[in-house]
């Protein structure tokens, strides 16, 4: 590995001064080339107390060689501690190189590797991006197999899925190509909070008073131009942005070319920046920062059907349950379509927010029977009753929006809200809905708020303003 392509090794440079980046280069190949012919490739990728000692002993001796070197030639020393030089060494050689560093940070919960050009790390309530790139895409693979080599797993393009458990036991998923885009990706979590108890879960979040953000919506009304609205009137947008912002989960609905597809897109750009997404769909077309190199914390999952080499298919269904993983604070299922439903409402039960998603139905009049058919397709769901698969729908999305296709012109029918309650007709059974924004006619206006928000306490305790999910008086 040459030294540019080793963040622990920039570091070095940064700590050392006048030394210059060559001289780390030099004792890491030296170490390297001692260690390959010592021991097997299998041996060094597995490293045990035995490859460990003797890599720990031989870059003493480089170090202290090189040093001396220097010294004789009037040339700059490595001044940097033997003990460090050592661990960030055995890091490079041995360990998951500048992985190693953020998983002894006491303030990091989640570790998120998006692709060879971003990690992004979880500390204090919030994600920010960490100074740490790879070389390629097959470096940064070496790397992670390297680490989950320990519980017997590899990553590869015919095993793109892999969950392992760390030697630090740190668990982490990783996913590689073809599935993942960027790849390969991978989320770690460190297990702060392992000796918490009752006690501490009483005292407040020493960061909650500094966590606090305003919530701010767009004002959508100065974008109308005269009586004709499009998709939107400006006052759903504005309701459907504050949705969003609070957490709440969104399902559309609505016939082939109605654009569901397109509204999942412009809500999940109205996810506060930062927050980590994975969005799956089986052809990509979602995408939320194009205009940027960066994935921005957004990890792509895309189903891959099976091959005629023998390769299985990728279902939706696997990839929501990799997803749930990868430390999701949002989870966009582009189209629901089978068995997959069942572990997606679960997972927003548990209380995951901003669940966005898309069904093919011809209004919410249609949502629960389309989402019982679905429920059937899977092992575990088809076992719900329809009470009981109404409870999990109420309970787990909050909104609904019906789009329609009135000639060639795409428009929102129906925003409505389920109320978490189960309404019984006779012996069948639907989750509970009100419509808060209705279009009056094929192409009138649409009308709105008809009434106050169910999900008053999300929108309050997102800082949104009253105004955009009540009926204010006149």
């Amino acid at each position: 590995m040459e030294f540019e392509d080793s963040f622990t090794a920039k570091m070095v440079s940064e700590m050392r001064g006048e030394a210059g980046p060559d001289a780390y280069a030099v004792v890491l190949g030296r170490v390297r080339d001692r260690l390959s012919r010592e021991f097997a490739a299998d041996q060094l990728t597995n490293a045990g107390p035995k490859v460990t000692a003797q890599a720990t002993r031989v870059t003493r001796e480089a170090l202290q060689r090189y040093n001396h070197e220097a010294l004789n030639q009037s040339m700059p020393r490595i001044m940097i501690p033997e003990e460090q030089f050592v661990q960030m060494i055995l890091a490079d050689l041995l360990g998951m190189g500048p992985i190693d560093t953020l998983l002894k940070d006491e303030n990091i919960e989640d570790i998120a590797i998006n692709g060879p050009n971003e990690v992004m790390v979880y500390r204090e309530g919030g994600w920010e991006e960490v100074d740490i790139q790879f070389e390629s895409t097959t470096r940064l693979l070496e790397i992670l197999n390297r680490g989950i080599a320990f519980s017997n797993r590899k990553a590869n393009m015919v095993t793109p899925i892999a969950d392992a458990v760390l030697p630090g036991k740190e668990r982490i998923s990783v996913v590689t190509y073809p599935i993942a885009n960027p790849h390969p990706t991978a989320v770690i979590r460190i297990p702060r909070a392992k000796n918490i108890n009752l006690e501490d879960m009483i005292r407040p979040d020493e960061h909650a008073s500094d966590k606090q953000v305003e919530a701010t919506v767009t004002d959508y009304e100065s974008l109308l131009e005269g009586e004709m609205e499009g998709m939107l009137s400006p006052k759903a947008a504005k309701y459907l942005h504050a949705a969003v912002v609070a957490g709440l989960n969104i399902v559309a609905v609505g016939p082939t070319g109605s654009g569901k597809t397109t509204l999942l897109m412009a809500l999940g750009r109205k996810i506060p920046k930062g927050q980590r997404i994975l969005i799956i769909e089986e052809t990509p077309e979602i995408e939320l920062y194009p205009d940027t190199a960066k994935p921005n914390n957004v990890l792509y999952l895309r189903t891959r059907p099976a091959s005629t080499e023998g390769l299985e298919a990728v279902e939706q269904e696997e990839l929501v349950k990799l997803a749930l993983r990868q430390r999701p604070d949002a989870l966009t299922l582009g189209e629901a379509r089978g068995a997959e439903v069942f572990d997606l409402l679960n997972a927003l039960i548990t209380g995951h927010k901003n669940g966005l998603t898309s069904l093919h139905a011809y209004g919410v009049e249609e949502l629960f029977r389309r989402v019982y058919m679905m429920l059937a397709q899977s092992e575990r769901g088809r076992f719900l009753d329809p009470f009981r698969a109404a409870n999990l729908v109420a309970s787990t999305l909050h909104i609904a929006v019906s789009l329609e296709l009135v000639g060639r012109t795409r428009q929102v029918r129906t925003v409505g809200e389920l109320t978490g309650k189960v309404d019984q007709r006779g012996t069948s059974y639907e989750p509970e809905m009100k419509a808060i924004f209705q279009r009056a006619g094929t192409r009138g206006k649409l009308e709105g708020p008809l009434e106050d928000s169910v999900h008053t306490a999300m929108f309050k305790q997102a800082g949104i303003r009253e105004s955009i999910f009540t009926v204010m008086p006149l």
